[in-house]
């Protein structure tokens, strides 16, 4: 035999620890290179999206979805989702098993091999069995939390409004524990499907049946193994975030010889210079910037590690698990490990984190001190200060200096209307009739159950009682509501609140897109909003003046799309610490809320905060 190079059988066995050590950095390469195909050519799929959503000067969202999956843009963007969910499975997941497979077995792995694999790969799922484990992998893992999921929906969740009523409903509840239940089960027999399609060739069903027969035999041994990768690797992030809050917290704690409430404006560099003072705030400030970017740098490296190494011990599982007299010690000539060049990449990146850092501290007032604070709006009239759409909570709202109140109305049999949120009055009052079926006087004898759960009984409200209390003291947000929420509605509303006057008291709001579309158009003095928890494009396009969305649809990019068009972008249903300390500190114009205690404690806190917490809080996902 010739001095030709080893062959993979030729190599030596090497323990797996070795093998990781080695194997590291051409794994963060891989990724962090994968990483970026995907963002280019996701921004390019998106935008194309955003088009197509757009065309004709319409938008697409959950408030008109009917009308847009019946004309020509519903299956073009049906189509164009199907092709970006595909791109995300294909680079986060697929490339990267078969990289592991390559790494484990001593081969070289390259982003253009891997990548070309996977996409040749996809053909397999694209079928009546492999249709089902793609929408697992979009839909299913996020919700239940089993399995290994793509960027794009990692956060995905059921809005809160529908789980409000899921949650409050024991039938639906039942229904959905169930459910998720049956979907961790699923995806626990199926847990290796993907790799039997990908690494041997397999149909989707031969895959699955393979991945049953694997946790059959080994299902108790995988469960505690990867179990304790877990742990460990939630352990070395949570180390990691631990010294990096530490690290934080010794720079902020740090006594800078700046005043208080010093406030410098970047326009002084043009105009009359940097005093001593301006030198030691920017500076103070920078410093406390980097402290946040550098963690923000540590904090990815860590996650995007951790999660290579979990998946390589995943892939590492299968394979001894399907082929029966693997040795312990894994085949592989692995490569030096370059970490000479994945040093100085790091570096790179710090050098791009102290440059922004240097931004930050020079921009910091201009930044911070512009921006108006959201206003907070009582969810169902007070929130959970009071029982739902009832006066005492319109009261408490405006006790609590609330800037508004919402509240959600329904048209009578005979004409009326009547405050209510659900479509008929069971839940409230054990009477399953909708308001449409009674009439005011069959409605005034109900009494609706307390929901802070006190015992009392109340009488349904009407819209004039709620008119009479706001004038001068509170905005009223007025959801038109339910089957009866027409353009009738509409201009009745709108006859009442002339009558009192009360035009820039009041704020009419609707899921329903085309009945806010009507007031606009014919009633342009009033103020409108659109209510939506999905859409695609540019939202502000919507004929209305507040667009009022559910809180993952709240980012940055599109809130500054709707302040550009001259229009306020309010999130609803907003009701966790987290969620609070993210809305609060953003440049939405309202938050619509059942915590309204809660907002205003978070708010004080946010209020409080020192200079390194307003910086993390704003840009410590820099590098995540």
């Amino acid at each position: 035999m010739g001095r030709g190079k080893k062959t993979v059988a030729q190599s030596e066995n090497i323990p797996f620890r070795r093998l990781v050590y080695e194997a590291l950095p051409e794994m963060w390469s891989f990724q962090f290179w994968v990483g970026l195909i995907l963002t280019a050519a996701a921004w390019g799929i998106r935008r194309l999206i955003s088009v197509v959503a757009e065309a004709g000067g319409a938008v697409a969202t959950t408030a008109n979805l009917r009308g847009v999956l019946l004309s020509w843009r519903g299956p073009v963007l049906l189509i164009l989702g199907t092709v970006l969910v595909l791109l995300f499975i294909v680079l986060e997941l697929f490339a990267h098993i078969l990289m592991n497979r390559d790494v484990l077995n001593g081969e070289t792995a390259s982003v253009r091999k891997e990548v070309g694999e996977a996409f040749r790969s996809t053909r397999r799922f694209l079928t009546p069995a492999g249709i089902p484990i793609l929408l697992y992998i979009f839909i299913a893992v996020p919700l239940c939390g089993l399995g290994f999921s793509i960027s794009m929906t990692s956060a995905f969740h059921i809005p809160n409004f529908i789980m409000d009523v899921v949650m409050a409903t024991p039938l639906y509840a039942v229904a959905y524990i169930a459910l998720i239940m049956a979907l961790l089960w699923f995806g626990f027999r199926s847990i290796f499907s993907v790799h039997a399609v990908l690494l041997d060739g397999m149909t989707p069903t031969e895959g699955r049946k393979k991945s049953v027969r694997i946790i059959r035999a080994h299902g108790r041994a995988f469960a505690w193994g990867m179990f304790k990768v877990l742990l460990v690797m939630g352990l070395i992030q949570g180390v990691v975030i631990l010294l990096g809050g530490i690290l934080e917290g010794v720079v902020g704690a740090l006594v800078p010889s700046v005043p208080e409430g010093y406030y410098f404006d970047i326009k002084k560099l043009l105009d009359t210079g940097m005093t001593e003072m301006d030198v030691a705030a920017v500076k103070y400030r920078s410093i406390c910037a980097f402290t946040v970017f550098f963690g923000s740098l540590v904090r990815s490296i860590a996650v995007l590690l951790c999660g290579a190494y979990t998946m390589l011990r995943f892939t590492r599982y299968y394979l001894a698990y399907s082929r029966e007299g693997e040795p312990e010690g894994w085949r592989g000539r692995p490569k030096r490990a370059k970490y000479f060049m994945k040093a100085l990449s790091v570096l790179g990146l710090s050098l791009v984190s102290l440059a922004a850092a240097v931004l930050v501290g020079f921009s910091y007032d201009n930044i911070y001190t512009d921006q108006e604070k959201p206003k907070i709006i009582a969810h169902r009239t007070g929130g959970a200060m009071a029982s739902e759409n009832s006066l005492e909570g319109l009261e408490l709202a405006i006790a609590h200096g609330c800037y508004g109140s919402e509240t959600d109305i329904q048209r009578t049999k005979d004409g009326r209307y009547i405050v209510n949120h659900d479509n008929d009055f069971k839940r409230l009052t054990g009477v399953a009739k909708t308001p449409g079926e009674m009439t005011i006087g069959e409605i005034e004898e109900l009494r609706i159950r307390d929901t802070t759960g006190n015992g009392q009984e109340l009488e349904v409200v009407t819209i004039e009682e709620m008119l009479d209390v706001v004038p001068g003291r509170i905005k009223l947000f007025i959801e038109l509501k339910g089957a009866s929420a027409d353009r009738q509605m509409v201009d009745d509303i709108v006859k009442l609140v002339r009558e009192r006057d009360m035009v820039n008291d009041v704020a009419l709001i609707s899921l329903n897109y085309a009945v806010i579309d009507y007031a606009e158009t014919n009633y342009p003095e009033f103020e409108t909003g659109t209510l939506f928890f999905a859409g695609l494009g540019n939202v502000a396009n919507l004929n209305c003046d507040l667009l009022i969305m559910e809180e993952e649809m709240g980012t940055r990019e599109r809130i500054g799309q709707i302040h550009a068009a001259g229009k306020e972008a309010i999130v609803w249903t907003v009701n966790t610490e987290s969620g609070m300390q993210r809305f609060l500190d953003s440049a939405v114009d309202g938050v619509i809320t059942d915590e309204v205690e809660l907002a205003e404690r978070v708010r004080e806190e946010l209020d409080a905060r020192p200079v390194i917490r307003v910086i993390r809080d704003r840009f410590g996902d820099l590098w995540e």
